[in-house]
């Protein structure tokens, strides 16, 4: 292996990507049966509206007839065949253009496959003047469904001026209803999926039940896949016996598979958003399960940390209803109470942090699990979780939303809490000011400490903290000056240098007493970022 597809290979390992070149846009063999020949039907149990080719059999199909032969050697373009020798040309690096227009005009040549020539007009899209009563009677509905003119041309005059005979649309029902492999096959195309929750929005009752009984029958195949994804949750949107489908997925051992997945993580965020907490508790209980680490698997995920942070969301969510909202703070008392136990190891994970960081944003009910996560997960751990690259995020958002108490003792930990090293005497700060990540904690501080100090934020609490706001930015200034000459040499010190110079721009701050200091000059340069006047300022200097 090279050394760039490894490099390829590990970072689709790590983010999770799946190269989607091939999966972005629909090929011959999603659609038209295997990828080696043209006479497939768009749907498996469907007769094909092409005759199956042979070696000695010729591509014009029965229904080209009446096409000129211009039109007959598209498909070869589209296949980058030589005509006079009949080989496969060599690829030369094409362009953007040349790309676009090949793609174009491949969905051409399947188009004239999939479609008869008398829907088409000369430029080879579906005709103005072509009428749904005429696809009914031709018996074309499926055809049209897997293609993507043909799909938006069935969901442009479904419900439209066209459907206004209840025959046409009873019979499309029945040709996209009658068999459950018909309507599973249309869910999972790229285009006909798009048709089928149409179809479900203008569906009655009868239809309805029909549409639930098959989907209900391959829940799983059809929460995987990228495109019936979306025709079940357009399904738990508008169906009337929506609950059944909930009830489905709930008595399956498929919980994990399908809240991991990138495309079925989709269906049971709907469902958090759609039904009340008693609908899908479930849910809860099988993250929360005492005898498997279900809910570490499930947040450390991609996909299954977006599951958790939306049933976070929607719990938190204020009601007037009381008893609506004694449901979701029971729910989220036995949610939270195992993320709490969990906390120090999602906190440090890729995706997992952001729960955290959610959790501690967000007022309301949460404060008092956000309390809870600073006392228990961060106090103590502020140095060592600050020079981790996920969890110094989750120290940032606590500095910017906990309450005074816990800032002041953030605060002090950081500055007081930790004994310097015995050779260099560094201390924590020290430490944390040259970091590649505790550095954005110690910018965070400092950005704390100025809108206290200018008024940006509240300082009164049960205790004023003005002072001590005052005295936390002196020290961050007095140790950000003495450290100038190096940071100097670091974007994230210039950062820091270049807020105090606007600081000083625009605010002059009265201090009391300043630590002893003393300079070799009156002013203290910082290069071309900063330049400061001792003698004519309120800064203490040392």
């Amino acid at each position: 292996m090279d050394r760039g597809s490894f490099s390829n290979s590990r970072r689709a390992r790590h983010f999770g990507r799946t190269y989607q070149s091939v999966q972005s846009s629909p090929s011959s063999a999603d659609f038209y049966g295997s990828p080696g020949f043209y006479g497939g039907s768009p749907i498996p149990f469907m007769r094909s509206p092409l005759p199956r080719m042979t070696r000695e059999s010729s591509i014009s199909p029965a229904f080209f007839d009446d096409v000129k032969s211009s039109c007959l050697p598209l498909p070869l373009a589209g296949l980058n065949l030589d005509e006079n020798n009949n080989h496969v040309k060599r690829r030369t690096t094409p362009s953007c253009d040349d790309r676009s227009d090949s793609i174009s005009k491949y969905m051409q040549a399947t188009r004239l496959l999939s479609l008869p020539a008398w829907a088409l007009d000369e430029n080879h899209e579906i005709r103005n003047d072509l009428t749904l009563k005429r696809v009914v009677h031709e018996d074309l509905i499926l055809s049209f469904c897997m293609d993507k003119a043909g799909c938006h041309f069935l969901q442009s005059n479904y419900f439209g001026g066209n459907t206004m005979d209840a025959g046409i649309r009873r019979r499309i029902n029945r040709e996209v209803l009658g068999s459950k492999d018909i309507f599973l096959t249309i869910c999972k195309s790229g285009f006909g999926n798009f048709f089928m929750q149409c179809v479900i929005e203008h569906s009655n009752h009868t239809e309805q039940e029909i549409i639930k009984k098959y989907i209900i029958s391959d829940i799983k195949a059809l929460c995987l896949d990228k495109s019936a994804c979306r025709v079940v949750q357009t399904a738990l949107e508008k169906l009337h016996c929506r609950d059944a489908i909930v009830a489905a997925i709930a008595s399956k051992n498929w919980l994990m598979a399908i809240c991991t997945d990138r495309n079925a993580n989709h269906i049971m965020q709907k469902i958090i958003k759609k039904f009340s907490p008693s609908r899908w508790e479930f849910l809860v209980s099988f993250f929360i399960k005492n005898d498997q680490e279900n809910i570490l698997y499930i947040c450390r995920d991609k996909y299954g940390c977006r599951v958790v942070q939306t049933i976070v969301e929607v719990l938190s969510i204020e009601t007037d209803n009381q008893i609506e909202a004694n449901e979701k703070a029971r729910v989220l008392r036995r949610l939270m109470s195992k993320i709490l136990t969990k906390c120090p190891t999602l906190a440090h994970n890729e995706f997992a942090n952001y729960i955290i960081q959610h959790i501690i944003e967000t007022p309301g009910i949460l404060s008092k699990y956000r309390d809870t996560i600073i006392e228990t997960c961060l106090l103590r751990n502020l140095l060592s979780m600050s020079q981790e690259k996920y969890a110094s995020h989750v120290i940032e958002r606590a500095f910017v939303y906990a309450p005074l108490s816990l800032i002041a003792e953030m605060m002090d930990e950081i500055f007081d809490g930790y004994i310097p090293h015995p050779e260099t005497g560094k201390d924590a700060l020290d430490i944390l000011l040259f970091h590649q990540f505790g550095n954005y904690v110690v910018q965070r501080m400092l950005k704390t400490c100025i809108d206290a100090v200018t008024g940006q934020r509240d300082t009164l609490d049960e205790v004023n903290y003005s002072k001590r706001f005052e005295n936390w930015f002196n020290k961050l200034y007095v140790r950000v000056r003495r450290e100038k000459a190096r940071l100097m040499r670091f974007s994230s010190g210039k950062k820091m240098l270049e807020i105090l110079q606007g600081m000083e721009n625009s605010y002059h701050f009265p201090y009391g007493d300043s630590p002893s200091a003393s300079t070799n000059g009156d002013r203290l340069s910082f290069g071309s970022y900063y330049e400061f006047d001792f003698k004519d300022s309120n800064f203490p200097v040392l």
